[in-house]
């Protein structure tokens, strides 16, 4: 069956059923992952799959099942489960499904170049991944894995109230791990990029990267206790605005789980703060025109200046508030029903470059490597996590840190980031500068 004809064949037995409302997804993906060790094809494999999310919602109550693969007769079968799951379910939704009219914006999101490259090209930028992480210091001694990933998915949607919808897209990835060996003192560095565009991607600026983080902390060794400035990388502020971003979803809000629930309109973090999630950003990473409902996707300010300003809801939780979809229904799998998340979180950029930041400080910790950023608590917000970087001396990066930990609360965190650097980039579907935060709590081990 072709793609159109196969979710074709769901609506039709969805609308003969006794649903008051449904909603059918079908998803074919496609992926390739490619990895070299010493300049040859170490691993390689390719897959590709289909798969339906049906929803359904009985006598006010929702439904779902769930299919890979499979034929009309399974398909039949997915639609009565998801009818007999409604009858079970607790979950009670009055509101309605998104409708047929509304405008979608075009985006930029799908690379036909790329996926009809060659094979053999794809391995010489995996090489090249490779050889530049082996050649960024004499004392990396070890490269791997060193390799490349693609994804391709096309998904259309259907509802029962006249949605059609169709969206392809693409996305790309590279990365290496690297070892560095001296004095008998071992280090790794990780080193990844993901793109919309396989071109945006330079294998050699990452290799090398990736090399010289493994290099960063060998003789690293950690400070006294204190309060210190600190500047944290842009990876890490990712894992920070993650942390924080679960007080930003319409249901922890709903759930009373929420740092931010009763801050609206008041400034809570600093003024240098501004986060947004913008579902059409050009190239982003989870750009799209619509959600994981159908809801057409927009730019959402959720902090402006310090300010908190909205929250972020799917159609579900939209309803128990009172309000309306912000396109932000997120499917991290066919196999469960979509739920509230984030298209493009995005804490927007300053102008000053790090070394601009660090030439302030007389002694701070340039903060490069968290550890343990999962066990933070999302309801309090306390943590403490174990840290890397490097001592920042007379506004210079000087000495390798590690083995200490800093700790503290995400909200304070935020409070004190005082500036935010011009260094933007994705990780995941996350974007963020580095920033500089002022008494940050350290320890030693």
């Amino acid at each position: 069956m072709k793609r159109k004809s196969e979710i074709t064949e769901a609506g039709r037995l969805l609308k003969a059923s006794d649903a008051d409302h449904w909603e059918v997804i079908a998803s074919r993906t496609q992926s390739l992952e490619l990895s070299v060790r010493d300049d040859k094809v170490d691993k390689f494999s390719q897959a590709e799959s289909l798969g339906y999310s049906i929803r359904v919602i009985k006598e006010g109550r929702l439904g779902f099942s769930y299919l890979i693969g499979g034929t009309r007769e399974e398909l039949a079968r997915a639609v009565d489960q998801a009818l007999v799951s409604a009858k079970a379910s607790e979950l009670e939704f009055s509101g309605s499904l998104p409708s047929a009219g509304a405008e979608y914006s075009e985006t930029e999101v799908f690379d036909s170049e790329a996926l009809n490259e060659p094979l053999g090209e794809k391995q010489k930028r995996a090489v090249a991944l490779a050889r530049a992480a082996r050649e960024a210091d004499p004392r990396i001694s070890h490269v791997y894995p060193a390799g490349i990933e693609e994804y391709t998915s096309h998904l259309d949607l259907l509802n029962s109230n006249g949605l059609d919808l169709s969206h392809k897209s693409t996305y790309f990835s590279i990365g290496a791990e690297a070892l560095a060996e001296e004095n008998g003192e071992q280090e790794v560095g990780f080193e990844g990029r993901g793109s919309r565009f396989l071109a945006d991607l330079d294998p050699v600026d990452v290799g090398r990267a990736a090399g010289l983080r493994a290099v960063a902390n060998l003789g690293g060794k950690p400070v006294s206790d204190g309060l210190y400035d600190v500047i944290l990388e842009n990876q890490v502020v990712a894992q920070f605005l993650g942390i924080l971003s679960a007080s930003m979803s319409g249901e922890s809000v709903f759930k009373g789980r929420s740092l931010l629930a009763d801050k609206q309109e008041k400034l809570i973090l600093n003024s240098a703060v501004t986060i947004l999630d913008d579902g059409l950003y050009p190239k982003g990473p989870g750009t799209r025109p619509f959600d994981g409902e159908g809801t057409p996707t927009r730019c959402t300010s959720l902090v402006e200046k310090g300010v908190v300003k909205n929250f972020i809801y799917d159609c579900l939780w939209a309803h128990f508030q009172g309000g309306q979809s912000t396109g932000n229904a997120v499917r991290g799998s066919l196999k469960a029903p979509p739920s509230v998340g984030f298209n493009n979180l995005i804490l927007e950029p300053g102008l000053k470059t790090t070394a601009e930041l660090a030439s302030g400080l007389k002694k701070g910790i340039f903060i490069t490597e968290i550890l343990g950023g999962h066990t933070a608590d999302p309801i309090s917000g306390d943590f403490s996590f174990g840290a890397a970087g490097r001592l920042i001396e007379n506004g210079t990066l000087t000495s390798p840190v590690k083995s200490i930990a800093i700790a503290g609360n995400i909200l304070k965190v935020f409070e004190a980031m005082k500036e935010i650097a011009n260094d933007f980039r994705f990780f995941g579907t996350t974007g963020c500068a580095s920033a500089l935060v002022t008494e940050m709590s350290v320890s030693g081990p």
